[in-house]
């Protein structure tokens, strides 16, 4: 008998992530936004992508929904030729977790574990062996350049170093795609372009696939895309 999860069975896909018609809106009282007017975007292998807006434009209500981390009001999302509609949670967060890595613009990583747990932790989600958890981890920090600081607790390490941490968390997967938002937002200019960089190498090295969604134009040029949300609508033109 075959018991595996049907959300998880292999597929054929052109793809690695794509939204069709996707749309949110969101009420409360007499207040009735609408965010998103039928969303499309489609991400190929390797490829990175730039989602440019003004602050309060949708871009990371349009993340949520590419990562099945919010529902919405219409359309559709394929991640590696699976649909994300009708999943319930458990389904999704597989998939989420084989397939997707997620960097935030506050790093969120755990205050009472060191670097290299705080790394591993996706890894003992999946129920791999600790020893082989740690090495991936260990390994992939020091490819980021925090060697030295393998032990050391979210505190006691700079913002960069922190995100650099958090990078580090969202690639030990080795997933097909990562969804940042605002990944550099809270860094200084030369700390951010240096993370900036790092985080699109570290992809391409891994042919990863990349969404990044930010206002700031000039780290936007480095992907292999730039695209507008304006109006809750997606373009190539500013």
């Amino acid at each position: 008998m075959n018991n595996a999860n049907p959300a998880l069975t292999q597929s054929s896909h052109a793809w690695v992530l794509q939204g069709k018609n996707l749309k949110r809106r969101f009420t409360q009282g007499d207040l009735d936004v609408a965010v998103l007017n039928g969303v499309d975007l489609d991400l190929a292998k390797g490829q990175s992508i730039a989602v440019v807006g003004a602050s309060g434009s949708g871009k990371s209500t349009l993340l949520h929904l590419l990562g099945g981390l919010d529902a919405m009001d219409g359309g559709e999302v394929h991640l590696m030729g699976h649909s994300l509609k009708g999943l319930g949670a458990r389904a999704l967060g597989e998939l989420r977790n084989r397939y997707v890595g997620f960097v935030y613009q506050f790093h969120h990583l755990l205050p009472e574990f060191n670097a290299w747990e705080n790394v591993a932790m996706p890894l003992w989600i999946r129920r791999e062996r600790a020893p082989s958890a740690k090495a991936q981890a260990c390994e992939l920090l020091s490819h980021l350049g925090l060697s030295p600081r393998l032990l050391h607790k979210p505190s006691e390490l700079s913002g960069g170093e922190r995100q650099r941490v958090a990078i580090a968390r969202a690639l030990v997967t080795r997933p097909a795609c990562v969804l940042a938002d605002e990944p550099t937002g809270n860094l200084d200019r030369q700390t951010a372009r240096e993370v900036f960089e790092l985080m699109l190498q570290s992809t391409k090295s891994l042919g990863t696939s990349f969404v990044v969604v930010t206002h700031d134009q000039e780290l936007a040029q480095a992907c292999d895309r730039t695209l507008y949300l304006k109006s809750g609508v997606l373009s190539p033109q500013a």
